[in-house]
């Protein structure tokens, strides 16, 4: 009595399919950076003793721009300035710390890249390791900044509102 098998061809064949599917779906692709649209604006989150402003702009088909300011009172402090590039068949989000020195920007590449929002990442680098940024809605946009700072993790969550101004 022959023993029956328990796969055949085109079930390994289908599955193959599917786990290639997979892979690429969750890859960012170049042809998708216009997602990015909906950074452009001024973007606020109001806390107990300031205001975290971060405001995106376009420059050209491929970098977008923004920079993050804490506001308390009349006082202003830049504390970081980003772009988010396209470069060939990549796509990088490159925040550069005030008060680091030299000031020269982190490059992290964007790993996912979705209608609701980004990851990018350099599991090589200590802080930032990896970034996230997720649209609730049309208004509401939280970003993750996660790493690794003199032997310590540290997350950091900001919950930004799209400002009228």
């Amino acid at each position: 009595m022959a023993k029956k098998q328990w796969y055949s061809s085109k079930y390994i064949l289908l599955l193959s399919l599917l786990a290639g599917s997979l892979r690429v779906a969750g890859q960012a692709s170049t042809a998708d950076f216009r997602f990015l649209d909906k950074l452009q604006g001024t973007w606020r989150m109001n806390t107990r003793k300031s205001t975290i402003v971060e405001s995106w702009n376009r420059v050209n088909d491929s970098t977008w721009s923004g920079q993050t300011w804490r506001i308390v009172g009349a006082d202003s402090a830049l504390q970081q300035s980003m772009q988010l590039v396209r470069r060939g068949n990549d796509m990088y989000f490159m925040p550069a710390y005030q008060g680091h020195q030299p000031t020269v920007p982190v490059r992290l590449r964007l790993r996912v890249l979705k209608p609701v929002g980004f990851v990018a990442e350099d599991l090589n680098n200590d802080f930032p390791k990896k970034i996230t940024y997720r649209f609730k809605d049309a208004r509401h946009l939280d970003a993750r900044v996660e790493g690794v700072r003199d032997g310590t993790i540290e997350e950091y969550i900001f919950q930004y509102s799209l400002s009228e101004d």
